[in-house]
């Protein structure tokens, strides 16, 4: 039922009723009326007839069609908010709130208005006058004083400061209750020869703790002209300037771990990442430096980067990895540390420490550490991960050397560097000879037992700077840096003599398991591209192995070759 009416009556006839001279919706002294789709009015109530026309002169008179539109459309009732200027006629702004009903099986919308104009006056003054409270109270004074020409208290407000009795102030000089001394060389607000407004200075109070005061000023002169003190008033603003330091530690916080964030997210290089990031732990902590490593599982302690000089006391993997040792952990010799380890899944994966020599680490230090070891926690599983996929992506997993790319991407730079610095290097290629036999008859598991056992007599028989790979299948090959002919052979000598513990896996007496080594020396003096070396190399141990297996052949330079 809508207004009494029934159900099957169309709406438009059943408001048609109600808009009559003595309908309900005639009397009412609410604006009310009907409109169709287009926004024509087709009832309306006098007080509707007023505000419609008052609506036509804004500067927005088709807001109402817009809204009539809109309710329609989605076939919900809204409402709006209509503010109504004066005009010069002696109508005073008016605002009034329009309800929007919709009928949409007629296509017709019912608007009923309701004049908040009272309503609307009466928050602007709430607000206000809430607004001129808020002012008296922020500048009212917590209490007021007065000093005399010797900067003593001669007075001070019943109520008394800083948790002192007022009578236990009087003939107390000011100055002794600062928090730090060397405010005294500032011109004080108490000895004020001029108007101070709004002084902060920070206090000690009767309980020892800080207290910052907010302070207004004015001089006292006696008719001669003579200075004879100064009166003021203090406020207590020491919460919220409190509030504002925590807020300013936790925007610190903000910023430094989303920077964090941003070079985890964005760094490649795992030193570099760390490098930025331990410089901005430093200067967020003003620390004189800050030093973070990485303990994967599994594997040592390890520097990830350091910022500024390194202290005398060094974080050891026994104080990083105790289990019973007490986080953070403080050193106070020979200069002031700190130190928290990282976590990742709640294991430790790490550390980060600070450290500098004026003074020992706060409260603020070690929660902006707590807050950035979590991320530099997820960092260190990040480069562990990192670099486990670029070993399995460079090595050979039953070796553990180089595989055949890796190996053929490092020989590039390694040859170009080469051939720039004009140093003289060599390249060995390694085949196995017998290894099918050995293969046959002890199986795979012999085989590969005699790959690493390879893989342990290179590793002996090279340097770091060295490169060691797996070819492929039974081949090797080694890159030696610096190295001469001289050099290349007794290198050769060495490996083919610890190659003889190679016998215990041969398939044989008669077919031992040992080394056909083939030598390239690339020698500046007689320049060649990187794969004529490589073809030398390969010539050279397929010469040994037709040779009779067991040897090496050298192929010094182009054009030269010696057995």
């Amino acid at each position: 039922m809508l207004f009494g009416g029934p159900q099957d009556v169309p709406a438009v006839v059943r408001f048609d009723r109600l808009f009559e001279t003595d309908g309900a919706l005639a009397a009412t002294s609410d604006p009310a009326f009907l409109a169709d789709g287009t926004g024509q009015i087709l009832y309306a109530n006098p007080p509707a007839m007023s505000l419609l026309a008052r609506i036509d002169r804004t500067s927005n008179p088709n807001l109402l069609s817009i809204k009539i539109h809109e309710t329609l459309s989605s076939n919900n009732a809204q409402h709006v908010e209509i503010a109504l200027p004066a005009n010069g006629e002696g109508v005073l702004p008016a605002v009034f709130t329009l309800f929007l009903f919709p009928f949409r099986e007629e296509e017709i919308v019912f608007l009923f208005a309701t004049d908040v104009t009272l309503d609307r006056n009466l928050k602007d003054a709430l607000i206000e006058s809430r607004q001129r409270y808020k002012e008296l109270v922020e500048t009212a004074s917590d209490f007021v004083w007065e000093t005399s020409s010797d900067g003593i208290f001669t007075f001070v407000s019943s109520k008394g400061a800083l948790g002192f009795e007022a009578d236990a102030l009087i003939g107390k000089d000011p100055a002794t209750l600062l928090f730090d001394v060397a405010e005294t060389e500032f011109t004080l607000p108490f000895r004020a020869t001029r108007e101070m407004e709004e002084v902060e200075l920070w206090f000690r109070n009767a309980q020892g703790n800080a207290v910052c005061l907010l302070i207004s000023a004015r001089p006292l002169f006696d008719d001669a002209g003579v200075w004879q003190g100064a009166r003021g008033a203090c406020r207590d603003i020491t919460e919220t300037r409190l509030h504002q330091m925590e807020l300013a530690r936790f925007q610190n916080r903000e910023r430094l771990l989303l920077f964090l964030m941003r070079t985890i997210r964005d760094e490649v290089e795992p030193d570099a990442m760390f490098a930025r990031a331990a410089t901005a732990i430093a200067r967020a902590a003003n620390a004189e430096g800050c030093r973070i490593v990485a303990a994967p599982e599994g594997e040592a302690v390890a520097v990830g980067s350091e910022f500024g000089n390194l202290p005398a006391f060094a974080i050891e993997e026994t104080v990083l990895l105790d289990p019973k040792r007490a986080f953070p952990a403080i050193f106070e010799q020979p200069c002031h540390g700190l130190l928290l380890p990282t976590h990742y899944r709640k294991r430790r994966n790490g550390a980060v420490s600070l450290w500098r020599a004026t003074r020992p680490f706060g409260k603020d230090e070690r929660e902006l550490l707590e807050s950035v070891a979590d991320q530099l926690g997820i960092a260190n599983e990040q480069i562990a991960i990192h670099q486990r996929l670029l070993r399995l992506s460079t090595t050979d997993e039953l070796t553990g050397l180089l595989n055949r790319r890796a190996f053929h991407e490092k020989l590039d730079r390694r040859f170009a560097r080469a051939t720039q610095g004009r140093e003289k290097a060599a390249l060995f290629y390694l085949d196995l000879d017998n290894f099918k036999q050995a293969n046959d008859r002890g199986g795979h598991a012999t085989g590969d037992a005699a790959l690493r056992k390879v893989s342990e007599i290179l590793m002996q028989n090279t340097r770091s700077v060295d490169l060691v790979a797996r070819h492929g299948g039974d081949e090797f090959a080694l890159w030696l840096e610096n190295t001469n002919a001289k050099t290349a052979e007794e290198k050769a000598n060495a490996i083919l003599k610890n190659g003889k513990a190679l016998a215990e896996f041969s398939g044989g007496t008669d077919c031992s398991l040992g080394f056909s080594i083939g030598i390239a020396v690339f020698d500046p003096d007689h320049p060649e591209a990187l794969p004529a070396l490589l073809s030398r190399a390969d010539a050279a141990m397929y010469a040994a192995k037709q040779r009779g297996k067991g040897g090496y052949v050298l192929d010094p330079t182009p054009g030269r070759q010696s057995g």
